[in-house]
């Protein structure tokens, strides 16, 4: 046979062969490579979408998270808040009780004081050493009372003040007004209502009199209790325990759940 012959047989049976193959199996091949690129970008796709999702479900997750830190800190400042309003009343109260009983024996005390040295010192001129003696020893012991109690004023006064920022921060202007007012006659009370001067010349019209001098001393006593008055500060301290009395009653109305009707 001719060698020529047979290499063109065998070029056209491969030609035959290459494009069945080509006509039966490359089609699916590159379908299937297609397919497979395909699926690689949907599930790139996919997998971005998740975490889209991840992080916008963590992100909604602080703000949650947040959100109810928020309101705890909201509910403990709440808290804090109406315990120093509590506290803050109750030491107004006391404080302003303690204030108007203060006064009142300071000044028998500090009256008792300059009655008793005016006393010695006219026990003295006129000779009388044993009524002189009794009545400086009277005028040192009420001095030193008198001293303790205006210390114990002033430490008061401080305490009220702090009392009363806490009053302009927390409360209405009408408890601030009412605890200035008290504070401020507290101040006047407290003043000497009669100079040593004015003692020793009432103790002196009143021995002219031919009284003695234990007599004097209680007649004196008597007068000086009519100059000084605490009955204005105990009504303005009424007036201030009423207010907070509805201030606490408005306050309690206002935090209370509604009822159902």
């Amino acid at each position: 046979m001719d060698i020529s012959l047979v290499v063109d047989v065998v070029l056209l049976v491969s030609v035959i062969v290459g494009g069945l193959l080509i006509k039966n199996y490359l089609p699916g091949y590159i379908g299937e490579k297609a397919k497979n690129l395909a699926t690689k970008e949907d599930i790139a796709d996919i997998t971005s979408k998740i975490e889209q999702v991840k992080a916008e479900y963590a992100k909604q997750l602080e703000l949650y998270k947040s959100g109810i830190w928020q309101t705890q800190q909201r509910y403990l400042q709440m808290q804090e808040e109406a315990k120093l309003k509590v506290e803050t009343f109750k030491k107004a109260v006391v404080d302003v009780a303690k204030l108007t009983d203060l006064i009142s024996i300071y000044q028998l005390h500090a009256s008792s004081s300059e009655m008793n040295a005016a006393i010695a010192e006219m026990a003295f001129e006129k000779g009388n050493q044993e009524v002189q003696k009794v009545s400086w020893d009277m005028h040192l012991e009420h001095k030193g009372k008198a001293a303790t109690l205006y210390s114990n004023f002033r430490e008061l006064i401080v305490e009220l003040g702090g009392t009363f920022a806490l009053f302009s921060i927390y409360f209405e202007s009408t408890l601030n007004k009412s605890l200035y007012t008290i504070i401020k006659m507290t101040h006047g009370a407290m003043e000497l209502k009669m100079s040593p001067a004015e003692f020793r010349k009432r103790l002196e019209d009143e021995y002219s009199k031919g009284l003695g001098l234990n007599v004097v001393r209680e007649n004196i006593g008597r007068y000086y209790d009519t100059l000084y008055d605490v009955m204005p500060i105990t009504a303005e301290a009424n007036r201030f325990f009423q207010l907070m009395k509805d201030q606490v009653k408005l306050e309690s109305n206002e935090s209370s759940p509604p009822s159902k009707s």
